[in-house]
């Protein structure tokens, strides 16, 4: 049972649960409110989706694994947002297993909506399928985002903005494993030490254990776009 402390943000947060007329007490009935702690692993690979999540508070990682371990980050959801691949999966035919792998990057608040709850609820009630078609569209324009930097840019040029982004144009450090910035950019963490060494040796950026600087004055263009296709 939700208290009313958790109804009241889930108001807030989500505006279409003000829509719900006489289901809205039968909607929150149905809903499973849980805190997670960071690193927490929500849904696997291949596995059978139990509901949809709406995020309250933190952030959570939607990422794939190839069959070598390697793995690349799709997209992240926060506060107001759901993994509409979820949703892919519960509306398709047949039992569909969950694509990708989702995980808890920070200490978060979800709230679960059970899988015949939310099929019920998504074709009777209009606000819904607005807020869920909403979200399916900004994720796969994302994800659009994504396939088209790694088919068509270079890795060098997707690291530089990758670093760009990360640390302000180089106002602030960026604390983070060649592991973890692989999985960001869609390459192996070889070819990241590799290319932050080179960067490192035309003073583009200086390199400590976890923390990386990115130093602007020092990038030039041809220099940024330099690199190969790994």
């Amino acid at each position: 049972m939700l208290n009313d402390k958790v109804i009241a943000d889930i108001k807030k947060v989500f505006p279409f649960v003000n829509e719900l007329g006489d289901k809205e007490d039968q909607f929150f009935n149905m809903l499973y409110h849980k805190k997670l702690g960071p690193d927490m692993v929500l849904l696997d690979e291949d596995k059978s989706c139990s509901g949809v999540v709406l995020v309250l508070s933190g952030t959570i990682r939607i990422y794939k694994l190839s069959e070598d371990g390697k793995e690349i980050t799709l997209f992240r959801i926060g506060r107001g947002e759901t993994c509409v691949l979820t949703i892919a999966c519960i509306m398709g035919t047949g039992d569909i297993p969950f694509p990708v792998a989702a995980a808890t990057e920070q200490a978060s608040e979800i709230v679960l909506i059970p899988v015949e709850t939310f099929k019920k609820c998504f074709y009777e009630i209009p606000a819904i399928q607005k807020f869920f078609f909403t979200s399916m569209s900004a994720k796969f324009y994302s994800l659009l985002g994504l396939v088209e930097n790694i088919t068509f840019k270079r890795t060098s040029d997707r690291l530089t903005d990758f670093l760009i982004t990360k640390t302000a144009g180089g106002a602030y450090p960026l604390y983070a494993t060649h592991e973890n910035i692989a999985s960001e950019i869609g390459t192996a963490r070889e070819v990241v030490s590799r290319l932050l060494k080179e960067m490192e040796g035309k003073g583009q950026v200086s390199l400590s254990r976890g923390k990386i600087i990115y130093n602007q004055k020092k990038t030039t263009p041809s220099s940024a776009t330099s690199g190969t296709i790994s």
